[in-house]
């Protein structure tokens, strides 16, 4: 049996969103013309993955690991057609639209997790490593 805690998950969630509005704010300042195509783009990446946190971590009981790997798989699916939902969205609704620009932001704000599981990491096997490292 399995418990997660989500306490780092919500620390990423935060962070994807205030990475994406300032993201936004520090376009407008600088080409204002190009931020509501990064607003767009890195607020597509924070949204799918609250949906995938929601689903995947919203209850907080023990679960079976074949339970969890079906939840997984799940909220994986609902991701990427919630993310294809919205794209297509944003190239039908924002006119004019910087495909470039908003493919960048998203790309940014999904590499945001993987940062970012690095610096919160605090795994008993991380630290035993790093304590042995030195």
């Amino acid at each position: 049996m399995l418990k997660t805690g989500t306490t780092q998950i919500k620390k990423i969630v935060f962070i994807q969103f205030a990475a994406s509005l300032m993201a936004g704010f520090v376009t407008w300042l600088i080409y204002p013309s190009l931020a509501i195509s990064v607003l767009t783009g890195s607020l597509i990446a924070s949204l799918t993955n609250v949906y995938f946190a929601w689903k995947v971590f919203s209850r907080q009981k023990e679960a079976k690991s074949s339970e969890i790997l079906v939840t997984y798989y799940g909220a994986e699916v609902g991701k990427i057609i919630l993310t294809v939902m919205l794209f297509v969205t944003a190239f039908s609704v924002i006119k004019p639209l910087n495909v470039v620009a908003m493919m960048g932001a998203y790309l940014i704000i999904t590499l945001i997790p993987v940062i970012a599981s690095f610096v919160f990491n605090d795994d008993e096997i991380t630290n035993r490593r790093d304590k042995n490292v030195e």
